[in-house]
């Protein structure tokens, strides 16, 4: 296990004079494609079908919800979640959205299902996972990667083969504010179109020394107001790439310009003035996880990932 990790924030960047300040897209080791491969195959540029004895036909009955179908296969409805991303739940902002947009691409089709190279079958809810294509006059679509490049979904850095080309289409999503990374997607309580806050992730300690469980207190992130003014996070939300960890901040906590805030995992321990999310889990995966800071509506006020180490 290594030793405290200081990460640049890959939001830093600012794009000056502009309504809405975005970072560029991080330099990922990733490809640059949205197809699947298959073994030692090399990969492509361009959403090319797996091989056929991979595939498996299924019929979309219904959308669950950005990244849940119920399909029939074989004469038997199952529900499949889609591997490698992670839709807004129905409850949260952009939620119906992505739904929508799921829907706009499978419902009553006809589609291709593929299993990663990994053998994971189903989720911990017996849900399949699978690789989903669909079939056009034109070329196929890889809908997995598709509601990520919408901004519909985020990529997961789950050790599968197309981990690192869905995390660079969801960069350059946020870069571009598609879908639910636009600046005022769940709205605007100020009615204005102003400026995001310019608060940024200036650190994050995501593998302390140790056995994870024993070191909840020496996990944090740290958040930092590069603006010139103060922002009041009271209310906002703090998240990683999965549905579960959320960590809502309290009341009255305002950053004036240049100070910052630590939020440690556990419950005690970390640096000095510490906010204590107290999970009784990690949350900052080791192999690589992305922090997204919500406001009061659910915008994505800051995106900042990382790819980690398994060492």
């Amino acid at each position: 296990m290594r030793t405290s990790v200081a990460l640049i924030a890959l939001s830093l960047a600012l794009v000056l004079g502009a309504c809405d300040s975005r970072p560029l897209p991080p330099a990922f080791n990733q490809t640059t494609t949205t197809t699947l491969p298959s073994g030692d195959n090399p990969v492509t540029t361009t959403v090319t079908l797996p091989p056929p004895e991979v595939r498996v036909v299924g019929s979309v009955v219904a959308v669950t919800d950005g990244d849940t179908i119920k399909v029939l296969l074989e004469g038997e409805t199952v529900d499949v979640r889609l591997l490698g991303i992670n839709a807004p739940e129905l409850s949260e902002c952009w939620g119906a959205e992505s739904r929508r947009h799921l829907a706009l691409l499978v419902e009553n089709k006809d589609i291709l299902l593929v299993e990663g190279s990994d053998n994971r079958d189903t989720d911990p809810f017996g849900r399949l996972l699978r690789y989903i294509y669909v079939e056009t006059t034109d070329s196929p679509i890889h809908v997995n990667a598709a509601m990520v490049e919408t901004g519909n979904a985020i990529g997961l850095q789950d050790g599968s083969e197309a981990a690192p080309t869905l995390k660079s289409a969801e960069a350059r999503a946020f870069q571009s504010g598609y879908g639910m990374w636009q600046t005022f997607a769940c709205g605007d309580a100020e009615g204005v179109g102003g400026d995001r806050p310019v608060i940024r992730v200036s650190e994050v300690e995501f593998n302390p020394d140790g056995p994870d469980a024993e070191v909840l207190g020496g996990e944090f992130v740290t958040i930092v107001n590069e603006g010139y003014d103060v922002v009041e996070i009271s209310g906002w939300t703090l998240r990683d790439e999965s549905t579960t960890n959320r960590y809502t901040f309290g009341p009255n906590i305002l950053l004036d310009p240049g100070e910052q805030i630590t939020v440690s995992t556990g419950c005690d321990g970390g640096p000095v003035g510490s906010t204590y999310w107290c999970s009784d889990q990690a949350v900052w995966s080791n192999g690589g996880d992305t922090a997204i800071i919500m406001d009061t509506l659910g915008n994505a006020v800051v995106w900042f990932t990382y790819t980690g180490s398994t060492q």
